[in-house]
């Protein structure tokens, strides 16, 4: 449901989308965040978002380029093929990533196909990347496996760190109340001593008024 959602919204800014805007992007991706998040759990940051829409888009080129090395393996014949989901369709729709798998699979047969518009799209959005101290897809393929697992454990650490923060909100309100029923109790003890001392004063009263219609009645 969270990348439905996130897709949906990123097919309304594609230059977002495809990291070609130079502008900020801060607040953008803390409103994606809010409506993320309110499908959740996982809860995560407006930049820990970012981060996902990033991995997510290299994970659908290297799905893409599986396929496509698969099926020239076999010469055009029959092949096991890893179909797209609706969600990866529209990624690779919306980022232009068939474009860019069939012009790198075309240069890795010698051939110099002539440069497209949707292959303009894909080097600018790798270059924005690069602007954004986010690396290019080109080069998270070859990253090693020691840094894609430092990725992962920033990505772990900032959602232990959300949920820590979490913890700690729910043990203030949890105090808050014990507190609150500690001063109900102490409340109602004043109370029940306020009734009696009222009785005891209602009762002295009962009993000096008998006393003095006793003390009327013999002088009579």
């Amino acid at each position: 449901m969270q990348y439905h959602k996130m897709v949906e919204l990123l097919e309304g800014v594609p230059d977002i989308a495809r990291a070609m805007f130079k502008g900020d992007q801060t607040k953008f991706w803390e409103d994606m965040a809010e409506h993320l998040n309110a499908l959740g759990p996982p809860i995560r940051s407006g930049a820990t978002w970012k981060r996902v829409w990033f991995d997510y888009k290299c994970a659908v080129k290297k799905k893409l380029r599986a396929n496509k090395a698969s099926l020239l393996a076999t010469g055009g014949g029959k092949f096991q093929e890893k179909p797209l989901n609706d969600v990866e369709e529209r990624v690779a729709n919306l980022t232009n990533l068939n474009a860019t798998v069939e012009g790198n699979s075309a240069r890795s047969f010698g051939i110099i196909p002539a440069p497209s518009i949707d292959q303009a799209f894909d080097n600018s959005s790798e270059q924005q990347q690069t602007n954004t101290e986010e690396q290019p897809e080109e080069q998270i393929a070859t990253v090693p496996q020691a840094k894609k697992r430092r990725i992962k454990r920033k990505n772990t650490e900032e959602v232990l760190r959300q949920n820590q923060e979490l913890l700690n909100l729910i043990k203030i309100q949890i105090e808050v109340q014990k507190e609150s029923t500690v001063a109900l109790k102490e409340a109602t003890i004043a109370s029940k001593a306020q009734i009696e001392a009222q009785q005891q004063s209602t009762a002295a009263l009962k009993e000096a008024t008998k006393a003095f219609n006793a003390a009327l009645a013999n002088r009579d």
